[in-house]
């Protein structure tokens, strides 16, 4: 019985490796025979159209990776591999790289901060410092943020420029600037107003309840050497 089940175990091997080297045989004439094909640029498109593309000469797609990518609108294709041009069989299936788009970050709030600082938690959020402009101000001292172009809060591709604007201290002599009287009494504008020879309109005179100031005209820091009447509304 030994004898047998050791000629039966032989048989097998026999036959398994003839198979084998059968299989392999004809695997290699098949891929030999497959006509050879150029691969297209599919850099720049979509799925959809790498995909059409690829299929038109005979080669498959394989996503192989999405990543973030600053300069690529989310869902194009920014890298491929085998790379165009490159001769392969037909059947041959291209792996493909797809951009998420650029990377959103918050920006912080720069308001009230000095340069440095502004600079320093722009980076810490992976921002840029862009322009930084300067302004007069009656309310913020110098070198002091009054404000950024880009709200804090809002939601940004990584690594953009944010711009700001920066006190520059007082005013020089002889230029008149509108102060920030929201929030104080009417009485104490009036008093500023009659001082400087500038009337007072109340812009909503018959429905106000209060004598708190809600809202003003020009805003505050504006330069207004050269005007005669400013509008405030009474809460």
């Amino acid at each position: 019985m030994g004898k047998f089940l050791r000629l039966f175990i032989l048989i097998l091997l026999v036959v398994g490796v003839a198979f084998y080297f059968a299989f392999n045989m004809i695997m290699g004439v098949l891929v030999r025979s497959k006509k050879e094909t150029v691969v297209p640029n599919v850099v720049g498109r979509d799925l959809y159209k790498a995909l059409e593309e690829l299929s038109s000469v005979g080669c498959g797609l394989k996503k192989e990776s999405e990543e973030f990518n600053q300069n690529v609108p989310e869902g194009i294709i920014f890298r491929q591999d085998p790379s165009a041009g490159m001769n392969v069989k037909e059947g041959k299936v291209v792996k493909v790289s797809i951009s998420k788009g650029g990377e959103m970050v918050y920006v912080p709030n720069l308001i009230g901060q000095t340069i440095r600082f502004a600079d320093i938690s722009l980076k810490n959020s992976a921002l840029i410092l862009g322009e930084i402009s300067k302004k007069y101000s009656t309310a913020v001292g110098k070198g002091i943020v009054i404000s950024q172009d880009v709200e804090s809060g809002s939601a940004i591709d990584k690594y953009s420029v944010v711009n700001i604007v920066v006190s520059n201290g007082s005013p020089p002599k002889g230029v008149l600037f509108m102060p920030n009287f929201l929030g104080k009494n009417i009485g104490e504008a009036r008093v500023w107003a009659l001082q400087r020879g500038i009337s007072v309109n109340i812009a909503n005179d018959d429905t106000s309840k209060t004598n708190i100031i809600v809202k003003q005209s020009p805003e505050s820091d504006e330069d207004i050497t050269r005007l005669k009447s400013v509008d405030l509304w009474l809460g």
